[in-house]
């Protein structure tokens, strides 16, 4: 029995007997070309449909590929958003101000509370992690951050904590301190301190 071309079609069909199978199988492990029965041609319809198959088949997996990697690009720069966004949101930068001699001035954020003294000022600026003020103020930190004041001093503040801030020349630099520490300030400071901030 030859290997032809309606052998090898039966065969991709499924449509062959054991026999049939057996011998099909036996010249596809062949690597010689001599047992086929090239007399035969194939239509030329039949090998330009596969043309077209595979011509098809191949745009699809280009089209496939390329929206694929769209989609991926577009899900990373989303992503990429969102933490900018997200991040960005969290943090904040914000600028105080009591133009009042004698009166303090409360502001509630969402990452502290800040009570100023008479005629002062302070810029906090969470998302360079900078402070510029001037006069008195007192700081409550609602969760951990690190700050650099205009001298460039690292000035650390812990949640929960109330931190007294001034650059008042009766200190001669600019000083931080806890609340809790008051008690061991001149007895001096700590009544114009008092004066300042009624609630202490």
């Amino acid at each position: 029995m030859e290997i032809n071309q309606d052998m090898l079609l039966k065969y991709t069909a499924g449509q062959c007997s054991e026999d049939e199978k057996l011998l099909v199988e036996k010249w596809l492990d062949n690597d010689s070309w001599d047992s086929i029965d090239d007399n035969r041609t194939v239509a030329e319809e039949v090998g330009q449909t596969m043309w077209n198959n595979v011509s098809i088949d191949t745009a699809k997996t280009k089209r496939i590929g390329w929206l694929a990697v769209a989609a991926a690009a577009s899900i990373v720069f989303l992503c990429g958003i969102s933490f900018l966004y997200f991040k960005y949101e969290t943090l904040d930068s914000r600028y105080f101000a009591n133009e009042s001699f004698d009166q303090t001035k409360f502001f509630t954020e969402d990452h502290y509370d800040v009570l100023l003294s008479g005629n002062s000022n302070a810029s906090i600026d969470l998302v360079n992690n900078k402070l510029i003020f001037s006069g008195d103020f007192i700081i409550k930190p609602k969760r951990n951050f690190t700050l650099l004041d205009a001298d460039h001093n690292t000035l650390i503040f812990k949640a929960g904590r109330e931190y007294f801030i001034s650059d008042s020349p009766d200190f001669g630099k600019i000083v931080v301190f806890q609340k809790s520490d008051l008690a061991f300030l001149p007895s001096n400071m700590q009544i114009k301190i008092k004066e300042q901030f009624r609630s202490i």
